[in-house]
């Protein structure tokens, strides 16, 4: 399954960060993942809803995050959350939301859920929202309830395009629900639209997009549509000569793919 972009590189784009780049506050420390230094710059830094921020942020940086700093953290982003709508307010729901899912010592996957569903609600547009989009997708995937079956899992995430606004977040869902498809060995059919969708859309990392082309390639010749297929693979070839599945990808067009065998 492929990785979510890391949480810090989310916080460089965001307003409240540039702003606070011109003050002494915590921001650049954890931008280079140094917790600790965060959490002693923000201890420094002029009070206020930023600064509180950061440094729940920080807690839930420091490694090793004890339950302790868990709870600090949680009990800051619900305050923020609970008193306003900016920016702060977005970003501290959306981590309540990354504490039910990943912080607690049980996870609470109905709260993340919940936390989620209402910043979607409440601000479907904002940068803060649409990352949580795929968040809230591999829950509705990857179900605790035994009861729902693989192709009902992929349904509801599927449903959740529809509220996909930015192009990040709309290649980032169509590659989980192609992830899942595969994960459950569902018909590789069934995962083409999404990864065509996310190659189509242009906001792949290299790596990523190495693999997306070789994936549209393996599911189009297994479809029989060889003439596509072998157009991906040649694609795979030019943008990345060195790549260790070269010998793979000649192999296959040696053998014929794209030429009607």
């Amino acid at each position: 399954m492929r990785r979510a972009p890391c949480l810090l590189l989310l916080l460089g784009t965001l307003p409240l960060v540039a702003r606070a780049a011109d003050a002494p506050t915590g921001w650049p420390a954890l931008m280079r993942l140094k917790a600790d230094d965060a959490l002693r710059d923000f201890a420094a830094a002029t009070p206020g809803r930023e600064t509180d921020f950061g440094r729940a942020v920080a807690l839930l940086a420091r490694s090793p995050v004890t339950p302790e700093q868990v709870a600090e953290a949680r009990g800051i982003f619900t305050r923020l959350a609970d008193s306003g709508t900016d920016d702060v307010a977005q970003g501290a729901r959306y981590f309540l939301g990354r504490i039910a899912q990943h912080h607690l010592e049980t996870a609470d996957p109905a709260e993340a859920a919940r936390q989620y569903r209402q910043l979607l609600a409440e601000h479907g547009d904002s940068l803060w929202a649409q990352t949580a989009l795929t968040r809230l997708a591999l829950l509705e995937l990857y179900p605790d309830d035994p009861a729902v079956t693989p192709a009902a899992a992929v349904a509801a995430g599927e449903r959740l395009l529809a509220q996909a606004r930015l192009p990040a977040a709309q290649s980032e869902l169509h590659l989980v629900l192609a992830d899942a498809i595969f994960f459950y060995r569902l018909p590789a059919a069934e995962a083409l639209p999404h990864l065509l969708a996310a190659e189509r859309l242009g906001r792949l990392d290299r790596p990523t997009r190495a693999d997306v082309l070789v994936q549209i390639a393996e599911v189009l010749a297994l479809g029989g549509d060889a003439a596509q297929a072998r157009k991906f693979y040649t694609t795979f070839l030019a943008e990345y000569p060195l790549d260790q599945r070269n010998f793979m990808v000649r192999e296959k067009l040696a053998a014929g793919v794209g030429r009607g065998r």
